[in-house]
């Protein structure tokens, strides 16, 4: 970057404990400095710079952000468990329970419409009252003096003449906390809407059901079965508000939705369908979603654009592009792409279509009669998954369709595209903290405009100077589960100090996955665990939310983001950081990996550099030999494959002493998303090294190394794709921190292993931005080291400046965790600081992410 005058801030270490509180010691050494230009601004802050993104994963809106209490409320949720209630139960919906004297099914012989084809049959025998009781997401959350709406449909039969009493009753002592009766119910089906208040005494818990239930004789049937809580600004069909609290505070300009393979679905059936995903919510069919579980779609494209509005928030859409997650997918030409593009278009349509169009008919039907800022629309999701090459057809086809109607709009592309320019790239980088880190700098500018850009993985590795600008629509710092911890908070905070410092590349960004269901798995109900995803930003239960140590880092960055970027060199000097296992002692046993791919490796062997042979070819048929982490191996026709070509698993053989040597094999890929993966100097199943072939969705070939799990690439990457059905040759060469492979005796990769490498290991990173309405400075400091930094920081540029400002504080120890139980363990502090003038010196903690507000006049 260009430098002018400058603000110098130099940080020298003053040598603490590794946390903070402790007596001082001495240490390792940081001293950096920072030169920031305040008078010479670089460029103005895109405002849509912070966004979120969402996908229907984690129970993220059925059982998080959608308000809705009953699950499996159309009676369609495919069973997870195995029924314990014995054969009165054995035909009840997931989710349903019977109680008192009666028998219950499901049944389809009368349905309510086509979008709700089951009813629930509920047999009285006159023998009391007895009814049906949904367990709701993990319980029905009960609060003292709160009004809940319930809403179903009823019909009876067989003589029976009553009503039917709605209620909820805790769990413990089946005590009901609200309960009424409706109107008698009719022969035919009747929508009954009715309201349950909890009483000033009422229990805070969620171990609770709601009940339907009725005394008599005969048949009461139901279908669409709901229960609102209040909702956020009360608006009907609502969300959650504790949740939405908790967005407001990110203030976003975007919401990406919908977001990940929820765009894509499985199959074709269940890709997002938004015109069966629109209308009143009990006409909406739902259908199976892509990560374990079905959508009611009660939150569809209504509700997306009533959370858009709440939060004062633009919809950035992302379209069906004919791209499924089980590798269907139709070209560009074909009558399902037509249709597709079509959808596309009339999805857009219904988005920002004036109110006198067909779409935007729908959408002021719907609640909505004004359109909505639509700007950007994302084609496809992670389409670089696609092996067929058919994304740039595709893409071009879409895009082409949508700029003939709507030329305004900025079309995202998901993969490399040829053939029609796109206006952003959408990059999605999951790593571990330190890596996350070490792309500090990713989106410089380049020092050699000739540079040439790569896609692997997810994303470029750069910034582009021809115009395209990035959207990185998916990243995260992954450690702890199933939210992160402070040390990913930090790594988190520092890249997206990154992005902001380059947001003149960096148009737009947002974290992924968003929300988490943290509710274990109740083994005693055989329900799963609430949550798939291992690293999210924000929890919950049904009774209360919590945010990470990373959603307060955001938190604090889009709250101060200030409006220009300001021009800052950092020059860092400090120990080199410690590793487990220097470069020149490296060593261990070999292995053999797959990643949710179907391959075979024959003939492995092992020879050291001297010539001694340390594993002959035959010697790896004996399974009982191996050390497996993840799911079972088996050797078939004097080949080894994993048990499961679906798994993450790799195994181990030989001796952890072994070093400097080659290991030979041959190598097929039978069938998935990936290639080979080769270990060496493997100690044990969570710190090894591996040669991935064909990583990153079949892409690239490259050096990792894991530590304690956490596992980080090294060296040069090169495209490869591996062809299925094809038996390869692979020759690794491991020669203290140096490897070298081999593919059919071409040289593929060539990388040195450093201890700690994947970058600077750089642990302080600074930026500065300014508000220009007032002049304020914000000086923004991570410190991921564990020794605290005292820095001098020197004034000039500026004009005038108050002599107190504010430091906005996050720190605390890199694994700790938020939970329900402390939901703020680490959390944000607000510290005056005062005494400040042309220099003045201020302390930033271990472990630490740091704005310093200052207020000064501009220059």
């Amino acid at each position: 970057m260009k430098l002018h005058r400058c603000i110098s801030l130099t940080l020298f270490c003053i040598f603490l404990t590794a946390t903070a509180g402790e007596a001082a010691r001495p240490g390792g050494n940081v001293a950096a400095e920072i030169r920031v230009d305040v008078d010479k601004p670089q460029h103005a802050i895109p405002p849509q710079l912070f966004g979120l993104m969402t996908e229907e994963i984690n129970h993220s809106y059925d059982g998080g952000l959608y308000a809705e209490l009953i699950q499996n409320r159309t009676f369609q949720d495919p069973s997870t468990r195995e029924r314990r209630g014995g054969d009165r139960e054995r035909n009840l919906p997931v989710h349903w329970f019977l109680l008192g004297a009666a028998n219950a099914r499901a049944d389809d012989t009368d349905p309510v419409s086509p979008a709700l084809p089951i009813s629930l049959r509920l047999e009285l025998s006159g023998n009391g009252e007895a009814g049906v009781a949904n367990d709701g997401y993990w319980g029905i959350p009960v609060k003292p003096e709160t009004v809940y709406t319930a809403m179903f449909y009823a019909k009876a039969s067989d003589g029976f003449t009553g009503a039917a009493t709605a209620s909820i009753r805790t769990d413990e002592g089946d005590v009901s906390v609200a309960k009424v009766s409706t109107a008698p119910i009719t022969g035919e089906w009747k929508k009954y809407t009715v309201t349950l208040k909890t009483a000033a005494d009422a229990p805070t818990t969620a171990r609770a059901r709601f009940v339907l239930s009725a005394a008599g004789k005969g048949t009461l049937s139901f279908a669409y079965v709901s229960l609102f809580p209040p909702t956020y600004q009360n608006a009907p069909n609502g969300l959650r508000p504790d949740i939405m609290q908790l967005l407001a505070e990110l203030k976003p300009k975007f919401i990406r939705l919908p977001g990940g393979n929820y765009v894509e679905g499985g199959r074709f059936a269940e890709r997002f369908n938004w015109k069966q995903m629109i209308g009143p919510p009990d006409q909406r069919p739902g259908h199976m979603g892509c990560w374990g579980y079905r959508s009611s779609d009660g939150f569809g494209m209504p509700e997306y654009l009533l959370w858009c509005k709440q939060l004062g928030a633009e919809p950035v859409l992302a379209v069906f592009a004919g791209y499924v997650l089980n590798r269907d997918h139709f070209r560009a030409g074909t009558a399902e792409m037509a249709l597709y593009t079509q959808e596309a278009v009339d999805e857009i349509e219904y988005v920002m279509g004036p109110a006198d169009s067909e779409g935007g008919k729908r959408r002021a039907a719907d609640g909505f009669p004004e359109p909505f800022p639509l700007r950007y629309v994302e084609i496809g999701n992670e389409d670089w998954f696609d092996n067929s090459g058919s994304y740039d057809g595709r893409f071009t086809l879409i895009a082409t369709a949508i700029r003939a109607r709507y030329p305004q709009l900025k079309l995202i592309a998901t993969a490399p595209v040829r053939s029609l320019k796109p206006d952003l790239y959408d990059d999605h980088f999951y790593r571990s903290p330190r890596a996350l880190r070490e792309m500090f700098n990713l989106y410089d500018p380049p020092r050699d405009p000739s540079q040439t850009l790569h896609f692997a993985g997810g994303g470029w590795n750069g910034r582009f100077t021809n115009g395209i600008k990035t959207f990185v629509g998916e990243w995260a710092a992954q450690e702890a589960r199933p939210l992160t911890n402070h040390n990913s908070a930090l790594a988190d905070a520092a890249f997206v100090m990154g992005m902001e410092k380059n947001s003149d590349a960096v148009e737009m960004q947002c974290y992924a996955p968003l929300f988490a269901n943290v509710n274990p798995a109740d083994s005693a109900k055989g329900y799963p665990r609430g949550w798939q995803w291992e690293y999210n930003l924000i929890g919950y239960d049904a009774l209360s939310s919590f945010g990470s140590p990373s959603y307060y880092a955001q938190a604090m960055l889009s709250q101060n983001k200030g409006d220009v970027v300001l021009p800052v060199k950092l020059d860092v000097k400090q120990d080199a950081p410690a590793s487990s296992q220097s470069a020149a002692a490296l060593h261990g046993a070999i292995g053999l990996g797959s990643w949710h791919t179907q391959v075979e490796y024959a003939d492995l062997s092992a020879t050291a550099f001297d010539g001694r042979k340390l594993m002959a070819a035959d010697a790896p048929n004996d399974i009982k030999r191996w050390d497996t982490t993840g799911g079972a191996w088996r050797v078939q026709d004097k080949a080894i494959r994993p048990a499961d070509g679906n798994a993450e698993t790799w195994t181990i053989i030989g001796d952890p002493k072994w070093s400097n040597y080659t290991i030979r094999l041959r190598a097929r890929k039978l069938g998935g998303d990936e290639g080979f993966i080769v270990l060496f100097n493997a100690l044990d199943g969570g710190n090894y090294q591996w040669w991935n072939v064909g990583g990153w969705g079949n892409s690239v070939a490259r050096a990792e190394a894991a530590q304690d799990g956490h596992r980080e690439p090294y060296g040069p990457s090169r495209e490869f794709r591996v062809e299925t059905g094809r038996w390869y040759d692979l020759r690794l060469e491991v020669n203290g921190p140096r490897v070298r492979g081999f593919i059919d005796d071409k040289l593929v990769t060539e990388a040195m292993y450093e201890p700690g490498a994947g970058g600077t290991g750089n642990v302080v990173f600074a930026t500065a931005t300014r508000v220009d309405s007032d002049g304020t400075v914000l000086v923004k400091v991570v410190n991921a080291g564990k020794e605290a930094a005292d820095a001098k920081i020197d004034l000039q540029g500026v004009g005038r400046f108050q002599p107190t400002g504010t430091a906005i504080v996050l720190s605390g120890d890199p694994r700790a965790v938020n939970t329900l139980a402390e939901p703020r363990k680490v959390a944000p502090r607000e510290e005056a600081i005062s005494g400040l003038s042309a220099s003045f010196r201020h302390t930033f903690p271990p472990y630490s992410f740091t704005i310093l507000r200052i207020n000064s006049a501009r220059p």
